[in-house]
C-alpha cells in the first residue's frame, strides 16, 4: 500500500513538472524584494522562459505608476537615469536605475506577450534606505587657544544614526570640558593639550551600518615674538637684512611694511623669506632709509614691531678739475668736492710722495695749505643729501716741483673713493736732460745730432751754425735733414767734406722762453798704437795684462782691446786672437787656455768705432811649468767692524743667518793640472790683538770639483766669529789658501754670548767639565778601594760582604774568620781548597799563608796580593 502511494505521488509530480514546463513565465534576477542604498546603482534582469522563445514578444519594464520605462534610448541619451536595455541573443531585458533616489521606491513590473495573445509578467519591489553620510565633518579643524570650540561632525542617515566620540581609544562623555551635541563635540576653553585626533563614530542599529571619521584638531596659538626687528645701518649698494621671527600655531605668516606704508617687497631688489621672516634688501640706497614694520599673523592673532633702517652713503668725489699755472706764479690750487653720508674725511696726497697732507699749513712745506668747508648739496643728488664737503689744496709761489698728480681721497664708514687731479706748472725750455755735446763721423758716414729739451709746454726746435745761419731756412743744403721739431729734434748730416765738421746750435723755445745747446761734430780716426802692455800676473796656463792706451788718435773712446798670440816656433798666420771689452783705467785682462812651459809671441791692439789700431807692444813670454793651482778667491761683502764692543779693526762678513752661511768663490787657474777638489775648513775664532785665534776644533770638508763654486756651512753658533779657509787641489798639491772671517747673526731670543761652548778666555768649557767629572769619579773609586783593603769599609766592601753571605747561605758550610790588622790567617787545610776562603782574599787584599808543624811552630810560607779586577 505504501509503495502504491509513493508511486502515485511520483507520477503526479512528473505530470506537474510537465505542466510548468509547458507554461511560459518571466523571472527577475536577482530574485526577491530589492533594498538599495540611496545613491547606489541598480540593475534588474527580466528573462523569459518558454518552450518556444521565438513566441515571446514585447518584453518591457513598467514603473510603479504603470508607465513604460524607455528601452534602448540610453544609446542616444546618456543623461537618462532610469532606462532598460534588451539583452542580445536571449529573451531578456535589463532595468538600469543610476544613483537610486527615494522617489524610485515601489513595485516594478516586467511584461511580455506570448504567442500574440497570452500576456505574462513578473514584479519586484524596490525600497531605498539612506546610508551614513558625512554632511559637515571636515577632517582638519582649528580651535583658538582659550576659546570654546565645537568639533563639527554632522551625519545624515535613514534610519537615524547614533554618534560616539573617541580620542586615543577612550570614549568621550559629556563632562566639565566636553559637551556632546547632535552636530558635534563642544570643547569649552580650549587648551593646548586638546589638540590631537578625534574619531567621530556613526552607527545605525537597524541596518547595522557603521562608519568612522578621524578629525584632526589643531589648537591655534597667537604669534609670540622670538626676535623683534632691530635697527640696522646699511651701506649704499650693499645687502642688508631686517630680521624678525615669531612662534605660534599655525606657523605665523610674515609681511613687512615699508617707510611709505607700502608692501616692502613691492620695491625692486627687496625679497621676503616667508619661512624665517627675514626681509633682504640686495642693494640699498639713500631712498630706502626709514621705518620698516614686521607683521606676524596667523588664525589666532597678529603682532607687529618696527625698526629703523639708516643708509651710509658711500663717499664720492664729485668734482676735481686739473689746473695749469706758470712757474713763479703767486698761487695755485686744486678744489675737491666730495659727497657722502656721514660727510667724508678728505685726505690729500701727491703721487710722488707717500706721506699725506694734513689740514692747515704743512710743516715740511709751508707753501702748501689744506682748507675745508661744508657746502650745500645740489638738489639733483637723489640720495637725500643736503650737504657736501669742499677741500682746497693751495700752493704759494709755484715751482716746477709742484707739477704732478694730486690724489683726493674721500673716506667714511662706507669706504674710500679716490680721484686725482693734475697741476701743470709751465716753464721755459732747458737742456737738463741733454747728454750729448759731441759726435763723430768718418768716411762720409751720416750722423745724427739729437737735442732733447725739457719744458712745459713742449718746445719747438730750430738748428743753426755760425751763430746766424738757420738750417732749412738760410741753408737748404740737401745734406742736412731735420727730423722732428718737438719735444726732441734730430739733425741728420751727411759730411761729404770737412766743412760739415763744426759746431751746431739747437734752439728750443716755447711761449715762456728759449734755450740753446751746442753739439760739435768731429771727424774720427782709428786709435794709435798701444803704448804698453803690462804683465800683471802669470800662471802655467794664463797671463793677465793691463794696458796703457795710445797717446794720440783717441777722438773716440776705446771700445775693446785685442791680442794675437802664437807659439814662438810658429808663424803669425797660425796665431790666435782674443778680444776683451774695454773696462775702466784699472781693469786687467786675462788670457787663458795656454800650454804650460811654452814660449809665446804676443802683440796687442785696441779698437774704437772706426776700427782697430795697428798691432804693437810686442812681447815674448814663457809660461811656467805645471804646478799646484792658484788660490781660489772667496766672494765677500765686507762690513767694517769699528763699532764692535771688542773694537776689532779687521773687516768681517756679516752673515744673514744665525746658524748657517753659504761661502762662494771664483774658480782659480789650475796651472796645467785639473783641480780635483777643494778643501774647505772653518773654526770659531776670537780677536787676539791684530790676529784671529782659533777656538776649539777645526772642521774640514772636501768638495769635489764638479763646477762647484759654493758650499753651505750649517750648524753654526749664533753671534759667533768664524774663520773660513779654502784651498784648491790638483795632482801637484794644494794651492795657497784664501780666507774670510764671518760673524753669524743673532737669532730670535738668542744670547749675546759669543758661544755657549767657549769661556771668556777662549778655552772650551764642555771638555773641561767632562775631564773634571771623570777625574773625580776615579778618585772616589781609589778611595773606596783603599777603605775596603785597609779598613773593611766602603761600597766595595759592602758589596763583597753581600756576595760572601749569599755564597755561605747557598753552600750551607761554616766559615771561620779572624781579623788581625786587616789580615786573615788561614790554616793549611783551608789553603788546600776547602772552599772556606774569605772572598776578600781574592778581592785585592794582602794574604799570608801559615803552616803549623807538630811541635806547634808556625812557618810563614809566603805573601801574595791579589787585586780587584
Amino acid at each position: 500500500m505504501l509503495v502504491f502511494l509513493c508511486l502515485v505521488a511520483l507520477i503526479s509530480s512528473v505530470i506537474g513538472v510537465d505542466e510548468r514546463a509547458d507554461t511560459p513565465f518571466l523571472k527577475i534576477l536577482p530574485e526577491g524584494p530589492q533594498e538599495v542604498r540611496r545613491g547606489k546603482n541598480l540593475v534588474l534582469t527580466c528573462r523569459a522562459s518558454a518552450q518556444n522563445l521565438e513566441l515571446v514578444r514585447d518584453l518591457r519594464w513598467f514603473n510603479p505608476e504603470g508607465k513604460m520605462i524607455p528601452q534602448d534610448e540610453s544609446l542616444f541619451d546618456y543623461h537618462l537615469r532610469t532606462y532598460s536595455e534588451e539583452m542580445p541573443d536571449e529573451p531578456a531585458t535589463a532595468l538600469f536605475i543610476k544613483q537610486v533616489r527615494s522617489e524610485d521606491v515601489g513595485m516594478y513590473t516586467c511584461r511580455a506577450m506570448y504567442a500574440a495573445n497570452h500576456q505574462i509578467q513578473a514584479t519586484v519591489r524596490i525600497s531605498v534606505y539612506v546610508g551614513i553620510t558625512w554632511e559637515d565633518a571636515p577632517v582638519s579643524q582649528y580651535a583658538k587657544l582659550g576659546e570654546d570650540f565645537k568639533i563639527r561632525c554632522k551625519v545624515r542617515a535613514e534610519p537615524p544614526a547614533n554618534i560616539d566620540w573617541i580620542k586615543q581609544s577612550h570614549i568621550i562623555t559629556s563632562g566639565d570640558q566636553f559637551v556632546i551635541e547632535n552636530d558635534g563635540l563642544l570643547i569649552q576653553e580650549v587648551k593646548k593639550e586638546n589638540s590631537g585626533t578625534y574619531t567621530c563614530r556613526a552607527r545605525v542599529p537597524e541596518t547595522g551600518e557603521l562608519e568612522e571619521r578621524d578629525i584632526n584638531l589643531e589648537v591655534e596659538e597667537p604669534p609670540v615674538w622670538g626676535t623683534k626687528p632691530q635697527d640696522v645701518v646699511g651701506i649704499e649698494g650693499e645687502k642688508i637684512e631686517l630680521v624678525c621671527s615669531a612662534s605660534g600655531n599655525p606657523v605665523p605668516h610674515y609681511s613687512w611694511v615699508g617707510p611709505q606704508g607700502q608692501d616692502a617687497t613691492s620695491t625692486d631688489g627687496w625679497k621676503l623669506d616667508e619661512v624665517s621672516g627675514t626681509l633682504t634688501g640686495y642693494q640699498v640706497y639713500g631712498k630706502d632709509r626709514g621705518k620698516y614694520t614686521c607683521i606676524a599673523e596667523n588664525n589666532a592673532g597678529r603682532i607687529e614691531a618696527s625698526a629703523q633702517l639708516d643708509i651710509i652713503i658711500r663717499p664720492r668725489v664729485e668734482e676735481l678739475y686739473n689746473a695749469t699755472y706758470t712757474v713763479g706764479e703767486a698761487a695755485g690750487q686744486l678744489r675737491c668736492l666730495a659727497s657722502g653720508q656721514p660727510l667724508p674725511n678728505i685726505i690729500w696726497r701727491k703721487w710722488s710722495n707717500s706721506e699725506p697732507y694734513v689740514t692747515g699749513v704743512q710743516h715740511q712745506n709751508p707753501r702748501i695749505r689744506i682748507q675745508e668747508e661744508i657746502v650745500r648739496a645740489p638738489d639733483y643728488t637723489g640720495q637725500g643729501e643736503t650737504e657736501w664737503i669742499e677741500s682746497t689744496l693751495s700752493i704759494e709761489d709755484m715751482r716746477r716741483s709742484d707739477d704732478g698728480l694730486y690724489e683726493c681721497q674721500a673716506q667714511n664708514e662706507g669706504g674710500n673713493y679716490f680721484k686725482s687731479g693734475h697741476i701743470t706748472v709751465e716753464f721755459p725750455p732747458t737742456f737738463e736732460d741733454q747728454a750729448i755735446d759731441k759726435e763723430w763721423s768718418w768716411d762720409q758716414r751720416p750722423v745724427n745730432l739729437t737735442c732733447i729739451a725739457t719744458s712745459i709746454p713742449n718746445a719747438t726746435f730750430t738748428w743753426w751754425y755760425n751763430e746766424d745761419v738757420e738750417i732749412g731756412r738760410d741753408d737748404k743744403d740737401d745734406n742736412y735733414e731735420i727730423i722732428g721739431r718737438s719735444p726732441q729734434s734730430t739733425l741728420r748730416i751727411k759730411p761729404l767734406s770737412n766743412k760739415y765738421y763744426r759746431k751746431y746750435r739747437c734752439t728750443a723755445h716755447n711761449h715762456l722762453g728759449q734755450a740753446d745747446h751746442f753739439i760739435e761734430l768731429e771727424e774720427a780716426r782709428e786709435p794709435g798704437v798701444i803704448n804698453e802692455a803690462h804683465l800683471e800676473k802669470q800662471t802655467a796656463t794664463s797671463l793677465v795684462f793691463s794696458f796703457v792706451p795710445p797717446a794720440y788718435g783717441q777722438s773716440l773712446p776705446i771700445d775693446s782691446y785685442a791680442v794675437e798670440y802664437k807659439e814662438s816656433r810658429t808663424e803669425w798666420n797660425q796665431s790666435k786672437r782674443r778680444v776683451w771689452p774695454a773696462g775702466d783705467e784699472d781693469a786687467v785682462y786675462s788670457l787663458e787656455g795656454l800650454a804650460p812651459f811654452t814660449t809665446y809671441d804676443l802683440r796687442f791692439s785696441c779698437r774704437n768705432r772706426v776700427g782697430f789700431s795697428p798691432w804693437g807692444a810686442t812681447k815674448q813670454i814663457s809660461t811656467s811649468n805645471r804646478g799646484k793651482p792658484e788660490p781660489p778667491e772667496i766672494n765677500r761683502k765686507l762690513t767694517p767692524n769699528s763699532n764692535d764692543e771688542e773694537n776689532e779693526t779687521a773687516e768681517v762678513v756679516e752673515a744673514s743667518h744665525p746658524n748657517e752661511y753659504e761661502v762662494s768663490w771664483h774658480i782659480p787657474q789650475d796651472n796645467g793640472v785639473p783641480i780635483d777638489f777643494y778643501l774647505l775648513s772653518y773654526s770659531m775664532v776670537r780677536k787676539d790683538g791684530d790676529t784671529w785665534r782659533e777656538l776649539g776644533d777645526k772642521r774640514q770638508v772636501e768638495i769635489p770639483n764638479r763646477g762647484t763654486v759654493s758650499w753651505r756651512i750649517q750648524h753654526l753658533t749664533q753671534q759667533t766669529y768664524y774663520q773660513i779657509r779654502i784651498q784648491a787641489h790638483n795632482e801637484m798639491g794644494f794651492s795657497d789658501e784664501d780666507s774670510i772671517v764671518i760673524k753669524t747673526k743673532q737669532g730670535e731670543g738668542g744670547s749675546l754670548v759669543q758661544s755657549p761652548d767657549v769661556t771668556d778666555e777662549g778655552v772650551p768649557l764642555v771638555p773641561i767639565l767632562i775631564a773634571v767629572l771623570v777625574l773625580v769619579i776615579l778618585v772616589l773609586i781609589c778611595i773606596d778601594l783603599t777603605c775596603c783593603k785597609l779598613y773593611y769599609k766602603g761600597v766595595t766592601y759592602a758589596i763583597c760582604q753581600k756576595i760572601d753571605m749569599c755564597s755561605k747561605s747557598s753552600k750551607g758550610s761554616n766559615r771561620k774568620k779572624s781579623s788581625v790588622r786587616g789580615q786573615s790567617i788561614i790554616n793549611n787545610q783551608s789553603s788546600a781548597g776547602s772552599g772556606d776562603v774569605n772572598p776578600l782574599l781574592s778581592q785585592g787584599r794582602k794574604t799570608t799563608s801559615v803552616v803549623t808543624n807538630k811541635r806547634g811552630a808556625q812557618t810563614t810560607l809566603g805573601h801574595s796580593r791579589d787585586f780587584l779586577v
